[in-house]
């Protein structure tokens, strides 16, 4: 035991001692070197795997989202065209603002007639009016591009 006491302080690098060559600084530097990018190889591959496995789960949601609509027209189009009844108003005709034109009352009563089927509810257009200090589309657009967060 006291052998390898005596030894020990002999294994000891001493402060003169430990300078190390330039092959041991080129191995060391190389070797980190390649462990960074096998690393960084390893991460982009995970990446590419991942970013694969999203887009077929996405191609296959597509299709059946495709398929379904695909049936559901077709379902749609095996059902027999049934002759419209007349249509009665028993409403009273909408109160309407000067200065809009009829034409532009028609297209807002055909819209929410379409919205109205489209789920199965009957909608009434009570009055139409021009909406009060509105800003015109181009003042909206700018102040959204100019809020816009980064």
């Amino acid at each position: 035991m006291n052998e390898i006491l005596n030894t020990a302080p002999q294994l000891m690098l001493k402060g003169s001692d430990k300078s190390l060559s330039g092959g041991t600084i080129a191995s060391v530097v190389i070797t980190g070197i390649v462990v960074v990018f096998i690393g960084l190889i390893l991460l982009i591959i995970c990446v590419s795997v991942y970013g694969k496995v999203f887009d077929s789960i996405n191609k296959s949601k597509a299709a059946k989202a495709k398929a379904e609509a695909e049936a559901k027209l077709k379902e749609a189009a095996k059902g027999e065209a049934k002759p419209m009844a007349p249509v009665i108003r028993t409403e009273a005709l909408p109160e309407i603002e000067d200065g809009i034109e009829e034409e532009i009352v028609a297209v807002i009563a055909a819209a929410i007639a379409a919205m109205g089927a489209a789920e199965g509810k009957k909608l009434a257009l009570r009055s139409v009016k021009r909406a009060k200090g509105a800003r015109s589309a181009w003042a909206s657009a700018g102040i959204a591009e100019n809020t816009r967060p980064f």
